[in-house]
């Protein structure tokens, strides 16, 4: 399915051939390190590292610019390799070129035209940010295709049951026997059709189907928690995350109104009768890289147009072709002749976009050139770097002594289970502390006093906690014991009452259980050895020149340097 991705490199390489630039370079007060005919220059590190500090969130100091500069020469090693190897002109790596030039001008197009239009306001971060403190119990009812789904929901509407339902539809016997219970979900945790509905929604309001990625659901919300630790401090920390985290929505709605709108100004139409046994064919191939060109309904078919558009008509043959260029990881989501008509309207748009990105020039482009070549080369040190991380093998013996030596790092936190009663002034504060003094059921009290009318009906209950998520209440409310309570907690004219309903104590994970996650680590710690020792002995086979002193004119708010 067509899709654009906001993945805009900043960075680009400057390749200079030659021995005399070289030797003219090495001169060059800009020079940072020469490998074989290779120029690191000043500009070149800035623009790296000035990057690479945002994202990581590196400090500044002259043993990270060392050890920065180290890493791109050790890059260039790698790229230098696969290059004098010729993984560059293997097969799979002029395919992965294409690819990324393809990607490179829809990044270039969506950074021209897309970007543009959105647009993020302070009430769109702070609304987020509510619905990040905001859980939502949920049950689903699957279906594949739209006709299973509108069936679903008239039987619903019926006065069928989601428990009922749940058994017919789902293969997974948990699904089945809770009546399609998803618990608690939040923000980012559901497909984003799914997530805009649900958060639309009231407690015991159910559904229309919603469109997602594997079909349709229809769900019904079971009970809405928000955390009363929301307080403005906090809000204030998270503000530039959650901007990003809602320009990054933003942007994908922009790219999909942007796609609707192509697909209506493309017209593009299909022959139902086509497409239908085109689905059912390729649902039944058994290599589902390839299609069966050999069927009889390919071999009766080939010529006649499936889909139509003003940009061109493919018939079956350029159909079939075009759809070989994808994978079958963009395929899997395929689940019904809607969802195939869907992918191939993507392909369609998709080429659409790249005619008006190569007609407005953006491939001429500095941008675009860099990041093309940028993209190349990190593909060609991948590819090299994944033969060394073939070599290297963990043991039973290593992932036992990892584990005995790491057991913090395999126990899960401690949880704490809370009820809460929020209140609006303080004389009625006051009289809640009296009346659970006495021993009045918490539980009653929150029913009739709370203000917090989402977990009011379900007795106050807010779930579970880790310490992390409490603040700076988090030492008091982990000292009480089930069945105690603590309060008022007086907040910015809100007073809030907590009682302990449940502890999970930490629990330490087995080795079994954690076993492939060591052999990750170990393999990732083991790595960095064995790319050190494979540049070392490059080193020897490649003119090395290192001016590391250099780093210290380095100015990060000029363009490179003090001059």
């Amino acid at each position: 399915m067509f899709e654009l991705k906001m993945k805009i490199v900043i960075l680009s390489f400057l390749f200079i051939s030659g021995a005399s630039v070289a030797q003219t370079n090495y001169r060059s007060v800009d020079t940072l390190a020469i490998v074989g005919n290779r120029t690191i220059t000043l500009d070149e590190f800035q623009t790296y590292y000035k990057e690479k500090l945002r994202k990581i969130g590196l400090t500044d100091n002259g043993d990270t610019r060392t050890k920065y500069l180290q890493n791109l020469v050790d890059d260039e090693l790698l790229l230098l390799d696969a290059k004098k190897r010729g993984v560059d002109k293997t097969k799979s790596a002029l395919v992965e070129l294409e690819r990324i030039k393809t990607q490179e001008l829809l990044n270039a197009f969506s950074k021209r035209f897309i970007e543009p239009t959105v647009k993020v306001t302070e009430q769109d971060v702070q609304q987020m940010y509510i619905k990040m403190n905001t859980k939502i119990k949920v049950k689903h009812l699957y279906a594949p295709i739209l006709e299973e789904a509108e069936k679903l929901y008239d039987q619903l509407k019926k006065g069928n049951s989601f428990e009922e339902l749940a058994k017919e539809v789902f293969h997974d016997e948990q699904l089945k026997e809770n009546g399609g219970d998803l618990g608690y979900i939040s923000v980012d945790e559901m497909d984003p059709n799914l997530e805009e509905t649900v958060f639309s929604m009231k407690v015991g309001e159910i559904s229309k189907p919603i469109k997602t990625v594997t079909g349709y659901s229809i769900i019904k919300v079971e009970d809405i928690k928000q955390n009363p630790f929301v307080i403005e401090s906090e809000y204030l920390k998270a503000r530039d995350r959650i901007k990003a985290f809602v320009s990054k929505r933003a942007y994908e709605e922009a790219a999909k109104r942007f796609t609707a709108d192509q697909k209506r100004e493309l017209a593009i139409t299909f022959d139902k009768s086509m497409m239908n046994t085109l689905f059912e064919s390729l649902q039944s191939y058994s290599n589902k890289n390839s299609f069966e060109r050999s069927s009889v309904f390919f071999k009766q078919n080939k010529n006649k147009n499936v889909v139509k558009s003003k940009l061109e008509n493919w018939n079956l043959t350029q159909l079939v072709s075009e759809l070989e260029l994808t994978d079958e990881m963009q395929r899997k989501w395929i689940h019904s002749e809607t969802d195939l008509e869907d992918f191939i309207s993507g392909l369609i748009i998709r080429k659409n976009t790249i005619r008006k990105a190569l007609q407005t020039h953006l491939d001429e482009s500095p941008m675009f050139k860099g990041n093309v070549e940028f993209n190349f080369n990190t593909f060609l040190i991948q590819q090299v770097e994944k033969e060394l991380k073939a070599r290297i093998s963990v043991s039973k013996d290593s992932v036992k002594t990892y584990y005995e030596e790491n057991l913090n790092r395999f126990t899960t936190e401690a949880e704490i289970r809370l009820s809460s009663i929020l209140l609006d002034n303080q004389s009625l504060a006051d009289s809640v502390s009296q009346l659970l003094n006495k021993g009045i059921s918490f539980e009653e009290i929150v029913r009739q006093f709370s203000i917090q009318t989402n977990t009011a009906i379900n007795k106050g209950d807010m779930g579970f906690f880790r310490k992390k998520e409490l603040g700076t209440l988090a030492d008091k409310v982990f000292e009480m014991k089930v069945g105690q309570w603590t309060g008022p907690i007086n907040d910015e004219g809100k007073y809030l009452f907590l009682k302990c309903t449940e502890l999970k104590p930490s629990n330490l994970r087995s080795i079994v259980e954690v076993s492939e996650e060591i052999k990750k680590t170990l393999t990732s710690l083991r790595w960095f050895k064995v790319r050190e020792q494979y540049t070392e002995s490059l080193k020897k086979e490649n003119g090395v020149q290192l001016f590391p002193g250099k780093l210290n004119s380095l100015n990060l708010l000029t363009k490179a340097y003090d001059r």
